[in-house]
């Protein structure tokens, strides 16, 4: 910026034989700083200003007082295009300025001279902030004291900081890496440095250069400058090595792993980084004498994002892929002014292509996954087929795909679940699909032996333990169950008094008879089964809290039928063709006796439904088993269509409508469960039906 550009344009001078009077009623009517001096050939020798003639006192207004007595004759003389640099140094607070032709044209104020600086400085820091945000990569920067000075967006992504909580704050308190503090100690340029950081999401690994800001021999400061490069394979090529360390912006763009250009508001390339060579093939010097319009030209580029900037006034980002058919991510931001015009577009261009090949390449292994895992699917489908094992529903399909899984290792399992829900079925898929499939698989009902037989008949007895033992002894189920499994049915009726000598066998794998003295180790895995709620047990006191923790390494929870409802039919299927070839019978169920098994709630679960569809078989005489022949305690049967209506005494025919309909719907709903039924039983749609209720109810009545 030259002194034309900020000067207050005057060519009033005043002679020094003038009054001092005449230079004040000039510069407070032309509201000038001071007034030139000229001698007789009209060379500037000196200024008159406010200072001068207010320093003079009262008398310099006399009109008996020169200017030239008063006037500042030491006066540096500016000419219009001198820099408004060169007059910040100089001592004078106003300066007189002349044209080429030595002609005075104007007088500059110091403090105008502060404040169009100041703007500069400004338009200079908003360029900053402006290219650092443009920035894929993080940009921190702190003081000689560690205090961060500088944070762009990308640094506040990366670090999961925002730019309000890290300034001005200390290093330590915003990031976990310090290398910026060894930076400011030491005075030395870190480049390309790996480190890791853990975040609750996974560990990231960050590339950084680190720069020592240097001030007249000191450091004053210190810039690092990061990228996220978790999800690249590797780097192309490594950052160009920052050759002006004095120079923050400059320091910024050649440490940047993206491609940077900065144009004027007509596309004109003003500046271009080493990284844009990289990823266009263009020199950059070349690039110095071209606009983005040239570059579309030479289709390097489809499209011009200055034109979409300049456009919309606002950050734009385009995807776009090179001749050699590389995918860049390019974003163009505007530079504004004070005034609010657009002065710079800052572009951003990132190579995407090694990150396209890594998408691609994982969409492939998650192809080939997903049909490896329908593969498997089927696979257990066909192993549980073979096992004669009825899953339909999702949550039991979930329970038996963790059961395969628990066959290929020895933990120890806990089956929960209501009675009759199958957890021995569990049990048993488990061992049929683990390494001991060969051995054998022993159950013990805990609560079907007596409390003084448990330990002999769980761990045997030697000969001559006690009156009426066998002579040579016995083996208990531990030792029966040796390499193989062993299925504690209902363990939570075990006696306390038993546990403590259960943990231990379990614990050291090993038992002793009773009556005996030498232990005797056992390969046993443990599957243990129980209906009520251990952790409750446990909290009364009824059951031992070791114990249980031994036991639930891995808990199952068998859900019961009312929660996988799409398991009845395939099972009332299969104990049906169970049945017929155990009875050497052929019969099949009616639709509504499907229907009626299937909105039964089944409290008894599985066993339940393999006792009705038993029962049904063997007691129905004809070929087809109707919902008549279905138990009322299952399905209630409506009453006889000719049941007889009894009147009692003498009301008005309309009430008398009323409460026999109340009845009548009232009962075929408790009896059938639903309106859809009660309608089928009385005859009538169901919209009838509600309908009615509706009236019902507006009569004061309820159902």
């Amino acid at each position: 910026m030259l002194v034309k550009d900020i000067m207050i344009k005057s060519e009033l001078t005043l002679k020094q034989d003038d009054y001092a009077l005449k230079a004040w009623d000039i510069i407070i009517s032309a509201k000038l700083p001071g007034v030139p001096i000229t001698d007789q050939y009209e060379q500037v020798v000196g200024i008159v200003s406010q200072d001068e003639i207010i320093q003079a006192g009262p008398h310099a207004l006399s009109g008996v007082i020169s200017v030239q007595s008063i006037m500042c004759s030491d006066v540096m003389v500016l000419k219009e295009n001198t820099p408004i640099s060169d007059s910040w140094t100089m001592p004078n607070n106003v300066f007189p300025v002349v044209d080429d032709k030595g002609r005075t044209t104007g007088v500059l104020d110091r403090s105008d001279v502060g404040r169009a600086l100041f703007r500069e400085a400004s338009r200079m820091f908003q360029k900053i902030d402006t290219i650092m945000d443009a920035a894929h990569n993080g940009i921190v920067a702190v003081d000689e004291n560690g205090i961060v000075t500088m944070f762009n967006q990308a640094a506040e992504k990366i670090t999961r900081r925002g730019k309000s909580e890290a300034m001005g704050r200390h290093l330590s308190e915003v990031i976990v890496p310090q290398g910026l503090l060894d930076v400011l100690r030491e005075g030395l340029y870190q480049s390309h440095l790996k480190f890791t950081v853990e975040f609750s999401s996974g560990t990231h690994t960050y590339l950084t250069n680190r720069t020592p800001i240097v001030e007249n021999g000191k450091v004053v400061g210190a810039i690092g400058v990061f990228q996220d490069i978790s999800e690249f394979e590797f780097i192309s090529e490594e950052l160009n090595s920052v050759k002006q360390l004095n120079k923050e912006l400059e320091t910024i763009i050649e440490s940047s792993y993206d491609g940077i250009l900065i144009t004027d508001y007509s596309g004109k390339i003003i500046r271009a980084n080493r990284a844009n060579e990289r990823i266009t093939g263009i020199p950059r010097d070349a690039l110095q004498d071209m606009t983005i319009q040239d570059l579309v030209d030479k289709q390097v580029y489809t499209n011009s994002v200055v034109e979409s900037v300049i456009d919309k006034g606002e950050v734009v980002t385009v995807s776009e892929q090179t001749a050699d058919n590389n995918d860049l991510l390019i974003t163009g931001s505007p530079v504004i002014n004070q005034q609010g015009e657009i002065v710079r577009v800052v572009i951003n261009i990132r190579d995407m292509t090694d990150l396209n090949n890594l998408k691609n390449q994982l969409e492939e292994s998650l192809a080939l996954s997903e049909r490896y895992h329908g593969e498997l699917t089927q696979l257990r489908s066909r192993f549980l087929d073979q096992d004669g094992v009825v899953v339909k529903s999702a949550i039991m399909k979930t329970v038996m795909d963790v059961a395969l899984r628990l066959g290929q290792v020895d933990s120890s399992v806990l089956l929960l679940g209501e009675s009759g829900v199958g957890k021995e079925v569990v049990a048993k898929t488990i061992h049929r699909h683990s390494k001991r499939r060969e051995g054998p698989f022993i159950t013990v009902n805990c609560g079907a032996i007596p409390e003084n037989l448990l330990e002999s008949e769980l761990f045997g007895y030697d000969k001559g333990a006690f009156t009426g033992a066998n002579k040579e002894g016995k083996p208990g189920m531990f030792e029966l169950a040796d390499n193989g499994t062993l299925f504690l049915d209902e363990v939570g009726d075990l006696p306390l008094s038993f546990q403590v000598k259960l943990l231990r066998a379990i614990q050291e794998k090993e038992i002793t008879r009773v009556g005996g003295i030498k232990p005797r180790s056992i390969n046993v895995r443990f599957i243990a089964a129980t209906n009520k709620r251990l952790k409750e047990l446990v909290e009364q006191g009824k059951f031992r809290e070791d114990l249980y923790f031994r036991l639930n390494v891995v808990p199952i929870r068998v859900p019961s039928l009312k929660e996988r409802r799409d398991d009845i039919i395939p099972l009332v299927y299969f104990f049906k063709k169970q049945f017929e070839e155990v009875y050497g019978l052929e019969k099949d169920f009616s639709s509504k006796t499907y229907q009626a098994l299937q909105n039964y709630p089944w409290p008894g679960n599985v066993r339940e439904i393999k006792n009705v569809v038993e029962r049904l078989l063997v007691t129905t005489p004809g070929k087809i088993i109707d919902i008549a022949e279905i138990p009322s305690d299952i399905t209630p049967q409506p009453q006889s269509d000719y049941s007889e209506v009894t009147v009692n005494g003498i009301i008005p025919l309309r009430r008398a409508q009323i409460q026999l309909e109340r009845q009548l719907i009232g009962s075929a709903i408790k009896q059938l469960g639903s309106t859809y039924k009660a309608a089928k039983a009385l005859h009538v749609d169901q919209s009838t039906i509600v309908r009615k209720i509706n009236r019902i109810k507006q009569e004061g009545y309820e159902i």
